[in-house]
């Protein structure tokens, strides 16, 4: 048999395959039908999958064949829905849009696309079984977290195309392009925590720490504070789960550097880990013997605001120019000190301004000094907004991050000697 054949064959049963895939699901889902009687199951779908690989292999001959084999293909499956619809039964139309997708997969898997056809139809078959899951999930969400994604889409699908990818100003220290990607990066991180954080229905306290700590770890702080002033027999647990949103940030501000500058996270892991490590000890026996509790999540506004992302974009401009005036000036200890400053407010800025500059000249130990300098600036903010908040009844957190601080401060200066 000729290798051309072998390879069709091949790319047919890929097809098969591929629509089997969509068609379990889909099988089992419409399992309950009366009488068994689904109107696409797994063998159909099966079948919609090889159809669209034959159509494929004969529309490399002739190239309208895959859209009649397409479109007989919704003639069918609506026919058949338009007549389960005269027996009284609702039919919605996930079912024909799955079979479409199916249909396509097949043709694409012997078109030379297999890998893009796999990826699609598993998927399908993932979107398909989430269904009561998504449906949750919608159903939880409030009209200002649809306005907020809106306003996400905005500012990545919309605005960002259209700002100039160019150098400028004092330092060539700005590209207004980089700038407002960035802003996308640090929104949609922080919505997509946010979104995590008001899905999840568990309510104990770890996980509502680490969730809010990824939106805005300041803000779980002060809350679980407020929380221990008034139900102070809380205040071990509570003392836990400031801890883990505060060392949440360190893993957040890791992951940011990463993205924008791999090596830059990769010099990062070993000071990050090392306060990590040393917050996760101190948490671990400060819950040791600790009763399950379950608290209410912190109160967290979604971070994602037109006017908010402008303001952010406006304070990273300026803290790039900083940085890039205060290196120029006083070399190394000019980046530390716009790192201390910028800790004082926000740490996400400095992160991405450092990471930026750590890709062209700026040496990354002192990129990544500056960067953990900020992390820790911004853990002692926390301490003592908590300490405000909450009273002397979180002296374990303090003592806890306060040893973790120093530990950063050891690893940073580290980071440094490196170079």
């Amino acid at each position: 048999m000729p290798e051309s054949n072998v390879n069709l064959v091949i790319d047919l049963a890929i097809a098969l395959a591929l629509g089997l895939v969509i068609g379990i699901e889909r099988d089992w889902r419409e399992r309950n039908f009366k009488g068994g009687r689904r109107p696409a199951g797994l063998r159909t779908f099966g079948l919609i999958g090889l159809g669209g690989g034959v159509a494929g292999a004969i529309g490399a001959r002739f190239s309208a064949f895959p859209a009649i084999g397409l479109a007989l293909t919704i003639i069918v499956l609506t026919a058949a829905y338009w007549r389960r619809s005269q027996d009284g039964e609702f039919m919605g139309l996930t079912t024909i849009f799955a079979a479409l997708v199916a249909y396509s997969c097949g043709v694409l898997a012997v078109t030379g696309m297999q890998v893009p056809a796999t990826a699609a139809a598993v998927i399908a078959a993932m979107i398909l079984g989430a269904k009561d899951r998504l449906h949750r999930f919608v159903r939880r969400l409030e009209r200002s977290e649809i306005f907020a994604a809106l306003q996400f889409v905005l500012l990545a699908g919309v605005i960002l195309p259209l700002i100039p990818n160019q150098s400028l100003g004092p330092y060539q220290a700005i590209n207004p392009f980089e700038l407002w990607l960035m802003v996308v990066l640090i929104t949609g991180l922080s919505f997509a925590g946010y979104i995590a954080f008001q899905s999840t229905s568990a309510k104990r306290v770890i996980g509502a720490a680490v969730l809010g700590g990824l939106v805005s770890s300041t803000a779980t702080t002060l809350s679980f504070a407020r929380l221990a002033r008034k139900q102070p027999e809380l205040s071990a647990v509570l003392s836990v789960g400031i801890i883990a949103a505060s060392t949440i940030m360190f893993v957040r501000v890791c992951i940011i550097a990463s993205v924008i500058s791999p090596p830059l996270g990769l010099r990062l892991l070993l000071p990050v880990g090392l306060v990590t490590l040393a917050s996760a000890a101190g948490a671990a026996y400060l819950a040791r013997g600790l009763a399950s509790v379950e608290l209410e999540k912190p109160t967290i506004s979604h971070p994602l605001d037109i006017g908010a992302a402008v303001t952010f974009a406006g304070l990273l401009g300026v803290i790039m120019i900083g940085s890039r005036a205060l290196e120029a000036t006083f070399g190394a200890e000019g980046v530390y000190a716009i790192s201390v400053v910028s800790g004082l407010a926000d740490v996400d800025a400095i992160t991405l301004s450092l990471s930026r500059f750590a890709t062209d000249d700026l040496a990354i130990g002192v990129a990544a000094a500056g960067i953990m300098l900020a992390a820790i600036t911004n853990t002692l903010v926390k301490i003592a907004l908590a300490a405000f908040a909450g009273g002397g009844v979180l002296r374990p957190a303090y003592a806890v991050l306060g040893a973790a601080a120093l530990i950063g401060v050891a690893a940073a200066a580290f980071t440094v000697g490196v170079d």
